[in-house]
Parts: structure tokens; C-alpha cells; sequence
């Protein structure tokens, strides 16, 4: 765990008032190498602009180095900030998860994104020149105050690997954020797919530009599809045994395409076979009758696959609420 610095309020007056630059470096990087610190992002940026506009105006610069498999990618959005830290470990609805002790449980080290849609944008790009290596200018934030300020904004349940890109849909029940998952983006996973698929640039351009990046999609008892699940999220559900092993699924593509048509649905447990058998601690499996298998989640209206949670609680494997459930 970092060694976080206790800051007072009296400090970070005086650090104002002395009206001093905040220090910061800046450094070259892999866009693959940094990770996103929210959870959900939006497909347009605050003036209105797209980001798959800004995907497609993104400029490849052949960099001035020994390496020849090595590019400079060239944006038309001033180059993202970033912290290094290590976050928490969060569960659906944003809590931290513990472990058996009852401790906060941390995920890996690496250098985080402020910008979390402009590295949407970079991640983009270096997936369409895989397997050309691509570099980005990242400014790394270093001031203690600064960092701590920008640490209050952390909303990924997922170490960063991933993100969801949503539609606003403005606040919903208990004025809360309501949105619509457009896709869910794992640059792991788009990878895979160009490396499997033999894709070339273009292709793996026109990949990278729909946002298609082998996701997964469900059925439920009442034959309706869910979806679309990252690839880091899905086997996360299966590690913790919170997928009932004959639910069938497949990879899931944005909109109606002939790779979709060819895929047929499959039971989970053969897809996630070769899963790790270890399971975090403090989940459990459920086991009840069959016809109480799947309940209808109160707040989205889904069909569930529960899971028990490690502070005792029941939560909607969808819209991640808790739910009390009926005494046996």
C-alpha cells in the first residue's frame, strides 16, 4: 500500500496562497500502459466534439529512434494528466472490497489517467497500428496536494483495465446517474481480437474505430439478452462463482454484423474453463431451488446473477444495488 502523507487543511492554504506551480513531469509512454480511473465515460467531450472524430484525426509521426517498430502518436487534444497510485479494489456499487481480515484490498501500481475519454481516443489509435508500439507525451502529476485532490475522483471497479462508454441519460431514481452502455472497451481484449482475427492496419483500424472489442453478452431465463460485459469483468463474476455455470454466453458486437450471426451462445463454464480456481475470499455462491434461481432486480428491472458480497450483502449483478432478500 503507498505511504500516503497526512495534508491539513492549514497546509494546502498555505500551498494555495503561495500561488507556486504544481510540480509535474512529463514522460513517454505506451497509451496501453495507462489506465483509466473512472468507471463509465462519455462518447462526446464537454465542447460537443466526438470522440471517434477525434479517433480518426489522430496523426501518426514516425519517431526519431533506433527502434523501427516505434510511432509517436499526434492528437488534436492537448496530451492527458496522470497520478501514479495503486487504488482500491471496488465492488459493484463502488465499495471498496475487503479481505478476510477485514482489510482494503488494493490493486496493481501504475500510472492513472485524469482524461479518461482522450485516452479512450489514444488506446483507440494504438490498437488500429498494432503491432506497431505507439508513444504519447503523458504529464504525471507529482504535487502531494494536487494528487490527493484528483485521488477524491476515482471511480474504477476494474484497476483501470477497463471502461464503459455510456449514453447520459440524465439523473434517474434517488437522483442518481442513469446511462445507457453503448460498449465496453478493453484494449487487452481488442488486441486479442485483431491478433486472432490476422487483421491488418485496416482492419484493425475499422476495429478499433467501431469500439467492438470482444465483449460478452448473456441470456436469461426469460431468453433475453444482457450485455455488453468486458472480458476482465465476466471472468471476474466467474472467479467469484457468481455466474451459475449453465448460463450461456457470447461475445457481443455493436450493432448487427455477420461475426455476431456466426457466433453461437455457449455455457459459461465452457467458455471460462481454463479460469483460475482460486476465488476471492469472502464470496460465496448462492444455492436455492430452481425456480428461485433468477429474481427480478426492484431497481433495473433485470434478471439477477447474485452474488454474496463480503460484507454480507446481496447485490444485482446489473445495476450493482444491494437487495435484501426474501427469508427463507
Amino acid at each position: 500500500m503507498p505511504n500516503i502523507e497526512v495534508i491539513t487543511a492549514d497546509a494546502v492554504l498555505s500551498a494555495q496562497l503561495a500561488g507556486t506551480p504544481s510540480p509535474k513531469e512529463v514522460t513517454w509512454v505506451s497509451p496501453l500502459e495507462v489506465f483509466f480511473s473512472q468507471n463509465v465515460i462519455y462518447p462526446k467531450f464537454t465542447d460537443g466534439r466526438s470522440v471517434d472524430e477525434a479517433v480518426r484525426q489522430i496523426r501518426v509521426v514516425e519517431a526519431d529512434s533506433s527502434e523501427e517498430d516505434v510511432v509517436i502518436l499526434e492528437a488534436p487534444f492537448p496530451q492527458i494528466e496522470a497520478v501514479r497510485w495503486c487504488p482500491k479494489l471496488r465492488d459493484g456499487e463502488g465499495k471498496p472490497l475487503l479481505d478476510s481480515s477485514g482489510e482494503e484490498r488494493r490493486g496493481s501500481e501504475g500510472l492513472f489517467s485524469m482524461d479518461n475519454r482522450r485516452l479512450y481516443a489514444l488506446q483507440r489509435a494504438a490498437v488500429a497500428h498494432c503491432p506497431r508500439r505507439c508513444r504519447i507525451q503523458v504529464t504525471v502529476i507529482t504535487d502531494r496536494f494536487e494528487v490527493m485532490r484528483h485521488l477524491k475522483k476515482f471511480r474504477t471497479r476494474s484497476n483501470g483495465l477497463s471502461v464503459s462508454v455510456s449514453e447520459w441519460n440524465g439523473l434517474g431514481r434517488d437522483n442518481a446517474k442513469d446511462f445507457t452502455v453503448i460498449r465496453v472497451w478493453d484494449w487487452r481484449s481488442a488486441v486479442a481480437k485483431v491478433v486472432e482475427g490476422g487483421a491488418a492496419d485496416s482492419s484493425a483500424a475499422e476495429a478499433a474505430g467501431s469500439g467492438s472489442c470482444g465483449s460478452w453478452e448473456y441470456v436469461d431465463r426469460q431468453a433475453n439478452r444482457r450485455g455488453p460485459f468486458s472480458n476482465f469483468q465476466m471472468r471476474q463474476w466467474w472467479e467469484r462463482k457468481m455466474l451459475p455455470p449453465d448460463l450461456c454466453i457470447r461475445p457481443h458486437f455493436s450493432g448487427s454484423s455477420s461475426s455476431e450471426k456466426g457466433q453461437e451462445f455457449r455455457p459459461v463454464a465452457d467458455v471460462f474453463q481454463e479460469a483460475p480456481a482460486p476465488f476471492a475470499p469472502g464470496w460465496s455462491p448462492r444455492v436455492q431451488s430452481k425456480e428461485e434461481e433468477w429474481h427480478e432486480c426492484g431497481e433495473c428491472g433485470r434478471q439477477r446473477l447474485e452474488g454474496w458480497s463480503a460484507r454480507g450483502q446481496w447485490y444485482c449483478s446489473h445495476c450493482w444495488r444491494k437487495w435484501d432478500p426474501p427469508k427463507d
